[in-house]
């Protein structure tokens, strides 16, 4: 009777295992979850900044001058070179037209987006001050990072592993078998509220903020894998 159930196992695997090798033997396919919260040491966040004009070229300057404003003040803040992006740059005209097809210029439109990474995250209130008063129309892209990020991803797949190795061991027991060797590992890929498709998923929980003063927020680092074992007789 264990034969029969052990083999009802094998072939009513989900679907969603379809890319997942499997062996001919008796097995088991499981999934394993694993989670590791920490406490984030920096925060990156892009700055706008933004200019309309009769021409093109005042525009541009507009926006460049408030660009090296805000990149001369980076310094005070400790950011390095390699944590700043700055490159992008977009010009347009804004035209309209009306009823009758006629072509409207209401002047060109320059923007440029600055990238920045602060690790003295205790100043985040002040760097936003800053990029404001040197000409940002907006601020936004806020995401609370941990340098340990790459630790954390390891432990959290650690977890998972793990993880589906308990369930594995409870499945097998259940069904009188013995947990044999594991056949295959993957990871699962998912994606997050950021939009990002990876096998870990960071997540952000802002814990709220007062008088201009950010409580730092937790980020969690995730990682699911899919793993099959063999099944001892």
């Amino acid at each position: 009777m264990r034969q029969i159930v052990l083999a009802m196992l094998v072939i009513l695997a989900p679907p969603a295992f379809a890319g997942t090798p499997l062996p001919d033997a008796p097995h088991i396919v499981v999934s394993g979850e694993g989670k590791v919260t920490a406490k984030p040491d920096s925060a990156r966040l892009s700055f706008e900044f933004e200019s309309r004009a009769a021409q093109p070229l005042p525009a541009k300057k507009a926006v460049d001058q408030g660009v090296n404003r805000l990149l001369e003040a980076l310094s005070r803040f400790g950011v390095e070179g390699e944590d700043i992006e700055a490159g992008s740059l977009r010009a347009s005209e804004d035209v309209d037209y009306t009823d009758s097809g006629r072509r409207v210029s209401n002047g060109y439109e320059a923007s440029r987006t600055v990238t920045v990474l602060l690790k003295q995250i205790d100043r985040l209130n002040d760097l936003i001050d800053t990029g404001l008063a040197s000409g940002a129309t907006s601020f936004n892209n806020l995401q609370f990072e941990s340098t340990h990020a790459g630790q954390l991803r390891s432990e959290a797949k650690r977890k998972a592993i793990q993880d589906a190795r308990t369930q594995a061991g409870e499945t097998a027991e259940a069904l009188g078998a013995g947990l044999g060797p594991i056949y295959s590992v993957d990871n699962v890929g998912a994606q997050n509220s950021f939009g990002y498709n990876a096998e870990t998923l960071d997540k952000v929980t802002v814990t709220g903020s007062a008088s201009g003063r950010y409580v730092q927020p937790t980020v969690e680092y995730r990682a699911s894998v899919r793993a099959v074992f063999e099944l001892k007789r």
